[in-house]
């Protein structure tokens, strides 16, 4: 496993822990990641999801949002998970809030094999 999804995985599993979210630049300012960090960020967080949902397990990458307001992940989170056939994609703002929220109080609530 690679020291940067190490580092995310830690990060993520000590967000859950504490029910909280984190922010990409929060992320980005722990993670040795190489330039263009955000692209590299985005990457591990679709290989996460796409990792997760195999398993059947909730995301931990929602557990990432965008430091603008919203409190969601990126709307390219989103448009990832439905291209990968993973979830549908929210018609509207409204239903990504939902969606999102339902998601979060599952990641809060499961327990993660080995603890990441």
């Amino acid at each position: 496993m690679s020291e940067p999804l190490q580092l995310l995985l830690e990060q993520l599993d000590v967000a859950r822990q504490q029910r909280h979210t984190l922010t990409y630049r929060q992320l980005l300012d722990v993670l040795p990641l190489p330039a263009p960090g955000m692209q590299h960020l985005a990457r591990l967080l679709e290989q996460l999801g796409e990792h997760d949902a195999r398993q059947g397990w909730p995301l931990r990458s929602a557990l990432v949002v965008s430091q603008a307001g919203s409190n969601l992940p990126r709307s390219g989170f989103f448009q990832h998970l439905a291209e990968a056939g993973i979830i549908g994609m929210p018609g509207d703002e409204t239903a990504a809030r939902h969606w999102h929220e339902q998601e979060l109080l599952r990641v809060f609530t499961f327990s993660y094999p080995g603890g990441a």
